[in-house]
């Protein structure tokens, strides 16, 4: 593409839906949200546009729902850049972890396609859910900073390389049919009946431990989370949840009591990530900051 780019903004930013940007973030930060897609019983739904939630835990309630979803596709991707780069140089495309979904390969296909390979950045965050979105928020702050393409390169990959994920979940029947768990959990979940935690290591879902009840498996993994950053300067946390704001609520107490949290947030995952998990997901998401990435948040 040879274009004139001297009257254009500089960056943009974009994500897919699987990162839990809110509707007021999106807004505030002008960051452009692609959706992945959900489909159940032949029908195809755009997550978190014309399906919530709700929707989603009372079809699994009420009819054993099984979910599928499938990443946005090239066209999707393509449309969303094309637009974008008329009025900007640059773009960030930062996305859930290409280990867990195919959304970073349509990214990169749209990429190819319109022909763009040095105006968009396509940003693999090893992550999900608001992993990737600490990622998001750090370049949509960085940007109205004016840092350049290089430092916000470099604060990315340093929350990439310092993110951790601490979870657990009522039931893995729903993450086992994806395959997006590892089958120990599995086997071990459905004959002793007791709650693995949950991890990503290298974008990939591992298993970290178990517990016998849900209680013991969320006191495990706060004090985790308290002994693993206890040391560090500045933290940042969210807690990501189906279903079970009062229990994040009590989580988040213990830690923000304990650590040195420059922000948390308590999110309700986007649909897509319930249509996996199914109710009672909790997951504690944290990573160390340095001085630039604190002063964004402060």
């Amino acid at each position: 593409m040879r274009e004139n780019l001297e009257n254009l903004k500089e960056y943009a930013l974009v994500t897919d839906s699987a990162s839990d940007i809110s509707k007021e973030f999106a807004k505030k930060y002008n960051i452009n949200v692609v959706p992945i897609y959900i489909h159940y019983n032949g029908k195809e739904f755009k997550d978190g546009v014309d399906i919530d939630s709700n929707r989603i835990y009372t079809l699994q309630k009420e009819k054993k729902a099984i979910f599928t979803s499938s990443s946005p596709s090239p066209h999707d991707f393509a449309q969303v850049y094309e637009k974008l780069l008329k009025e900007y140089k640059k773009i960030f495309s930062i996305h859930i972890s290409s280990k867990l979904s195919a959304v970073i390969k349509s990214a990169r296909i749209a990429r190819g396609l319109i022909k763009a390979e040095k105006r968009i950045k396509i940003f693999d965050s090893l992550s999900g859910a608001t992993g990737t979105g600490f990622m998001v928020l750090t370049a949509a702050r960085s940007i109205l900073k004016k840092y350049s393409c290089d430092k916000i390169l470099f604060l990315l990959n340093f929350l990439r390389d310092n993110i951790k994920m601490y979870g657990t979940i009522d039931t893995l029947k729903y993450l086992q049919r994806s395959g997006r768990v590892p089958a120990i959990a599995s086997l071990i979940s459905g004959i002793l009946k007791i709650k693995p935690m949950l991890g990503i290591k290298n974008g990939i879902v591992e298993m970290i431990g178990i517990a016998v009840t849900r209680r013991g498996s969320l006191a495990e993994i706060a004090r985790r989370v308290i002994k693993d950053f206890k040391k560090e300067r500045w933290v940042i946390v969210s807690i990501i949840h189906t279903l079970s704001f009062k229990e994040s609520k009590r989580i988040m107490k213990k830690i923000q009591s304990s650590l040195n949290c420059v922000d948390t947030m308590i999110t309700e995952c986007t649909p897509v990530i319930g249509a996996h998990t199914g109710p009672g997901l909790i997951g504690v998401i944290v990573s160390k900051l340095n001085s630039d990435i604190a002063d964004l948040f402060i």
